[in-house]
């Protein structure tokens, strides 16, 4: 009688992999968060429907976070987001991020997620940790391209239309927090003064909150690239109206702080709009122009935030492989061990290339990224020609349900 008492208990601890068949196999559940560790996100999404037991584990937030980590640690997708002048939209591809391996040319294929209508105030940076929060600012959304789901955040109580919206993560809580701002109307500029702001964290307020605490900053009317990097929200910003005094603004995600920080001098660089990335874990600006026939990349990194110190790395090599120019390309990140990575500024029906630019061994790889065309091709109908505003690296497999 006792054996069989504790045959029953040890069984109860078990999870089993068939519902009520005589033949159901029982996998201990010590077993099971290793098994789910290495499973892709479309199985995990599966197996929400097994049982209330999966369903717990697999939505469990420690879990989403150590699955995120490890998704981390292996090969992670660009995602490019394209401009359509005519269609006014906005077109989401994500393309497996390829690895160095000597080779001068590679291929990767991407794959189609979604459209929406762009809007003239918009950000530059779709991914964080594998969500993208995108839409004009009555219907803000986000999605997560792994699971092909999404959420529509609650509606914002203002009149006004010019409004930037920014997403961060903090990985020690693991919360994702929607930044949400409105700029002033520009008197005779085309800078306006950030005004309300309200955030939101996802899955946890069921309305927006006011920060009244912040910096004094404007915005600008075109763009405000932004990064969110290890919990820290980084987004362009300007100490005047004139808009001459590069600064950019942080905000801790975690504690919902804001501090300021001016920007480098950047002398014949000032008149450019810079692509925000991450330099060794600290935010970092690209620069470029093209004189004659050399290409010219700086690259300032953030080495002080208390002191408003920056670092400089200069970069030059001449027009890439024949035909291609650099003219028609633009840097938008650094990846891996320092890689540049430049993208066209316009995209036919059809293949395109990347192009990595690593500066210690001075050398250019090729990547095509094809799948353009296909089934997809119906949404370059009205556009032959698109614009890249943002490719962002390290997409990851999120396993967070929306």
């Amino acid at each position: 009688m006792e054996a069989h008492e504790a045959k029953k208990e040890k069984n109860s601890d078990d999870l089993r992999t068939t519902g009520g068949s005589s033949h159901a196999i029982s996998v201990p559940a010590d077993v099971i968060p290793e098994i789910f560790k290495g499973l892709p996100v479309k199985s995990l999404a599966r197996f929400v429907c097994v049982s209330k037991e999966y369903a717990s584990f697999i939505r469990n937030r420690d879990f989403v976070k150590t699955y995120l980590m490890k998704s981390s640690d292996s090969p992670q997708s660009l995602i490019f987001t394209f401009e359509g002048k005519c269609s006014g939209k906005h077109f989401f591809f994500s393309s497996l991020q390829p690895q160095d391996r000597g080779e001068s040319v590679s291929s990767s294929l991407a794959i189609y997620h979604m459209k929406c209508h762009f809007r003239p105030y918009k950000t530059f940076a779709p991914s964080v940790n594998g969500l993208i929060c995108y839409g004009p600012p009555w219907r803000l959304m986000v999605y997560n391209p792994s699971t092909r789901r999404s959420i529509t955040l609650p509606n914002i109580d203002s009149m006004r239309i010019d409004i930037y919206h920014f997403l961060g993560y903090d990985p020690i809580s693991g919360d994702y927090k929607v930044l949400c701002m409105t700029k002033g109307d520009p008197v005779g500029m085309r800078f306006g003064l950030a005004q309300e702001l309200r955030i939101l964290t996802l899955g946890k307020d069921k309305s927006w909150r006011m920060i009244e605490d912040f910096p004094l900053h404007f915005l600008d009317f075109h763009e405000s690239p932004d990064i969110c990097i290890h919990g820290v929200l980084y987004y362009r910003a300007l100490l005047n109206e004139d808009g001459k005094s590069e600064a950019f603004m942080s905000f801790d995600v975690r504690s919902e702080k804001f501090d300021l920080i001016k920007g480098p001098e950047l002398l014949e660089y000032h008149l450019s709009f810079p692509k925000l990335t991450c330099y060794e874990g600290k935010l970092a600006l690209v620069f470029s122009k093209l004189h004659i026939f050399i290409y010219s990349i700086q690259l300032w990194v953030l080495e002080d935030a208390a002191t408003h110190e920056w670092s400089m790395q200069s970069y030059s090599f001449p027009i890439i492989n024949g035909e291609t120019s650099c003219n028609s390309f633009n840097p938008f990140f650094v990846v891996g061990k320092g890689e540049l990575v430049l993208a066209p500024v316009f995209v036919e029906r059809g293949p395109f290339d990347v192009l990595y630019y690593d500066p210690k061994k001075n050398r250019v790889r090729r990547v095509v990224i094809e799948g353009i065309t296909g089934r997809e091709e119906p949404l370059w109908n009205k556009d032959p020609y698109h614009r890249i505003i943002s490719v962002i690296p390290g997409h990851a497999n999120n396993l967070m349900f929306l």
